[in-house]
């Protein structure tokens, strides 16, 4: 009785042992990962890759692994060869590592195995068709484990590199194309699927590890490699898919309970022919690199995750800019999506820890790169072991704006300082140029060109064009300046409209000198801002005769008070580097004159002066100001303070302002004074600088993308002629807004481009009034295509009113999508009939202009002048309603003349 008693006790404490283990593990619930106690998880996790598998690009170089160990062994012979791949395996991953991502924020770790850590090839199996096993990767793995615990990180577990190699992309799995494939050999895939039952009974009780992620990227052609080889265009992937169960049976025999993670083909995102899933406790896998960050990237995914009810997780991305990082993010936690980056450390800058280059590894990059001589084995072996002795962390540069793009920029539209700048009163104080705040785009900084997304353009797009220090889109090289206190770097590449911010801690209120240290082959010019109040005026940068010819530029007197302050610096004419900032207290505020620095429009009735002190409130008069619009003088018919800072007036006029006005201000007055009694000094001619939004000039051709508001539509990349972006995933009621401005009344000729798979849909164009009001619309048929992205122009008619205002298209009857609309003036209404009549489009312009004025006569003479006068373009025999390239003009306003044999007409157009 004793006996059994005993054996009865024991088999209860394993069954009771064995629930709370289960209990433990992560598990699929409908379509979210969930913890024991059924709160959903989201992976936000980090890829270690170049650790167990190397790929070339990551040390600077290309190739497999196997490619980069016959050329290290090459340079330094086979046992310095094992010399720094030992130090490689130790150095690269440790505890340090581990602990820091979980500080950062992380609470994830995907390691990416490869299978000759684990057991041998099978070519060099001792006995044929056996399979042997190798210590050292479990161990590496047990240990990854444990500091995985110590920080409550899961470990997901990825076979990175398979047997044999599981894609014709070889740098991703090793592969060897001399040798059979994991596709080629059954011997492979016996191995394959007998190291994940390994791996499995090894791990089957842990609850720190997050899944089994079954097989990374395979791309691999089973139906017709030759033409399709990375297998994007497989109807089937049998092979896949019935290894993959092969596999998750052989897990299931000993662990029943932890998620498997599948993949698909065409490097994790062709799932074509997978069956009905043959697991309750599978999580389906695809990778995202360079492409869009909209919810119709995703939708696909999103919908297998519905059709399929099984969660879907992000499992690779990356290699891409800190504001295409915080958008992917945003938008797959928005989704309840986890995710996993690619990879913590490299050769680069985009990623937590940047591995530096060390000159003797330069030189053996160069001659594997064919730039460079073979470098003695002395020299080889020293720039290695140097290289295996940087991958430390903590010799590695740690990229701070990488990692608060990814774990904390998602979820605020907050700033924060990138290092700490405080002006204290007796010395001068730098602040570098590339030390720019911490945050998105267009709140830290602004910079035009800040993403890659060659994947859904064609194109590839550089964010950082010096590709060094940080991994915005803000453009940063290596210095050559004398000057001690540079950092080594500088900003370059700026252009017109772009920004920095920088937090800066003001200890004493007062007149400050601020230095600007530049360099440019043209003049260039800047204004610097404080909480969005001008404070310096425009400032004119000289050209100083080259890109790393340096010079200062004086600002006196910029009035500052004390506090925590954002000052930006912005760049109104681009074209120079910028190296930093300089600020030193010369004075009190009290010792300023009180003086308007700039103006810009408001809104399309009201204008903003900027002053460099507190207005007093009681001594506001529209007295003495003037308003000149394209010189005609108006006076205003209210001036008061700007509820957002007392720094700036809100002077308010009876008529409306267009985007394409020149407006000057003047002041005569002596009644209006700042806080501290100081009177405003007089001025005349003060260009306003003017801000109101673009109108879209009809007749013309609008992108569907380029909305000013959007309400339901999504965008996606488009395969149309010219490529861009189209809208899509269309529902009644949705509907996109448009600033237009139609030259003249009539009936348009329109024309939209639509692509329509199975059902036909319908929209409408509406022309709007300022209250939003319908003055005319006009109904447009959408046939169906054959395709979500085969294209065809259908057409109808629109009667438009003369004026600037809002065009209204809207879904009556989805599903669709479009990519452009066109309005064309009838011949009658272009002027025909009225020979005094010029008319051209778009306006504003970009690249090109169309003109047309039929009643001059004959060919015509085009010319284009500055505002100063000055003649910046000029071109004969051109024909009526010919396309002009004026590509090569800065944005501005111009006048154009055109001239015919009955005379000579102009107007003014406005080039973006």
């Amino acid at each position: 009785m004793r006996y059994f008693f005993k054996i009865g006790v024991l088999c209860c404490f394993l069954l009771v042992f064995g629930h709370w283990v289960s209990a433990q593990l992560l598990h699929t619930e409908g379509q979210k990962i969930v913890d024991s106690e059924g709160n959903e998880v989201i992976w936000r996790g980090i890829g270690l890759g170049g650790w167990m598998l190397q790929e070339g690009y990551m040390l600077g170089t290309s190739g497999a692994q196997h490619v980069l160990e016959q050329r290290i062994e090459e340079l330094v012979g086979a046992e310095s060869k094992e010399q720094f791949y030992e130090a490689w395996l130790a150095n690269h991953t440790r505890k340090i590592d581990v602990d820091s991502m979980a500080t950062w924020g992380y609470n994830m770790i995907r390691l990416p195995m490869h299978y000759k850590l684990f057991t041998p090839p099978i070519e060099e199996e001792p006995v044929a068709g056996e399979i042997t096993w190798i210590d050292k990767g479990f161990e590496m793995t047990d240990e990854l484990l444990e500091w995985c615990k110590a920080n409550n990180m899961y470990l997901i577990l990825d076979l990175h590199a398979a047997p044999g190699g599981q894609g014709e992309n070889a740098d991703i799995s090793d592969y060897d194309p001399s040798k059979p494939s994991l596709w080629e050999s059954e011997a492979n895939r016996a191995k394959m699927v007998a190291l994940w039952r390994k791996l499995a009974e090894r791990y089957a009780d842990e609850p720190m590890i997050g899944a089994y992620d079954i097989i990374n990227e395979p791309n691999w052609g089973f139906q017709n490699h030759d033409s399709d080889p990375n297998g994007c265009a497989e109807s089937q992937n049998t092979l896949l898919w019935d290894l993959q169960k092969e596999v998750t049976a052989a897990i299931r025999e000993v662990d029943p309970d932890h998620i498997i993670v599948i993949e698909g083909n065409c490097w994790g995102n062709n799932y074509s022919g997978l069956p009905t899933l043959w697991d309750d406790n599978l999580v389906i896998s695809y990778h995202k690199y360079w492409n869009g960050n909209t919810q119709g990237d995703i939708q696909g995914m999103l919908n297998m995750r519905t059709e399929r009810n099984v969660p879907i997780w992000l499992g690779e991305t990356g290699e891409n800019s800190n504001k295409w990082f915080t958008d992917c993010i945003e938008l797959l936690e928005d989704n309840s999506i986890g995710w996993s980056w690619w990879p913590l450390k490299k050769l680069g800058l985009n990623n937590p820890l940047e591995v530096p280059y060390n000159d003797d590894y330069r030189a053996v990059v160069k001659y594997w790169n064919g730039e460079g001589a073979k470098p003695s084995q002395e020299v080889a072996l020293a720039g290695l072991m140097q290289l295996a002795e940087d991958i430390k962390l903590e010799n590695t540069l740690y990229h701070k704006d990488v990692v608060d793009a990814k774990i904390r920029q998602p979820h605020t539209l907050d700033t924060k300082p990138f290092k700490t700048h405080r002006l204290t009163e007796g010395q001068a104080t730098v602040v570098q140029a590339t030390d720019y705040d911490l945050g998105r785009n267009e709140y830290a900084y602004y910079d035009k060109v800040s993403a890659n997304y060659h994947g859904s353009t064609g194109e590839y797009t550089a964010w950082n064009s010096g590709w060094a220090y940080r991994n915005d889109g803000v453009d940063i090289e290596p210095i050559a300046d004398s000057e001690e206190v540079t950092n080594g770097y500088n900003v370059g590449w700026t252009e017109d409209g772009e920004w920095l911010q920088y937090t800066v801690e003001v200890d004493v209120s007062g007149a400050y000198q601020v230095v600007v240290r530049y360099a440019g082959q043209a003049a260039g010019s800047i204004h610097l801002e404080v909480d969005g109040v001008d404070i310096s005026g425009p400032v004119e940068l000289p050209a100083t005769g080259g890109f790393q010819v340096w010079k200062d530029q004086v600002i006196e007197n910029v009035a500052l008070e004390s506090g925590t302050k954002s000052i930006q610096f912005h760049i109104d004419k681009g074209g120079f580097n910028f190296s930093y900032l300089s600020f030193f207290l010369t004075g009190e505020l009290s010792e300023l004159d009180f003086k308007a620095l700039s103006s810009t429009t408001y809104d399309d009735e009201s204008i903003l002066l900027n002053l460099n002190k507190r207005v007093k409130q009681e001594s506001i008069s529209s007295a003495g100001f003037v308003v000149s619009v394209d010189g005609e003088d108006l006076t205003p018919s209210e001036v008061m303070i700007n509820d957002k800072s007392e720094f700036q007036i809100l002077i308010k006029l009876s008529e409306t302002l267009g985007d394409d006005n020149v407006i000057l201000l003047s002041y005569t007055g002596t009644n209006l004074e700042a806080q501290d009694g100081t009177s405003l000094e007089a001025f005349s001619d003060l260009p306003v600088d003017n801000q109101l939004p673009a109108h879209f000039s009809i007749p013309g051709k609008i992108e569907a993308e380029d909305f000013e508001v959007n309400v339901g539509l999504e965008l996606e990349a488009t395969t149309d002629t010219g490529l861009g972006q189209n809208i899509g995933y269309t529902s009644t009621g949705d509907y996109l807004e448009y600033l237009v401005n139609v030259q003249f009344s009539g009936v348009y000729d329109l024309d939209v481009r639509i692509a329509c798979n199975n059902n036909s849909g319908k929209l409408a164009f509406q022309q709007l009034d300022k209250e939003g009001n319908v003055l005319n619309e006009a109904q447009v048929d959408v046939p169906v295509t054959g395709g979500w992205q085969t294209w065809e122009t259908v057409s109808a008619q629109m009667t438009l009113e003369e004026g600037r205002g809002r065009l209204k298209v809207k879904i009556l009857d989805p599903e669709f999508n479009m990519n452009w609309f066109r309005f064309t003036a009838a011949p009658e209404i272009l002027g025909v009939e009225a020979p005094g009549r010029l008319t051209f489009y778009p306006n504003p312009a970009d690249d090109f202009l169309m003109i047309n004025a039929p009643g001059l006569g004959g060919l015509l003479q085009v010319t284009i002048h500055n505002l100063s006068g000055q003649l910046v373009f000029k071109k004969q025999e051109v024909h009526s309603q010919e396309r002009i390239d004026i590509s090569g003009l800065p944005g501005g306003l111009y006048v154009i003349e055109v001239s015919g044999e009955k005379g000579t007409l102009e107007s003014k157009v406005m080039v973006r």
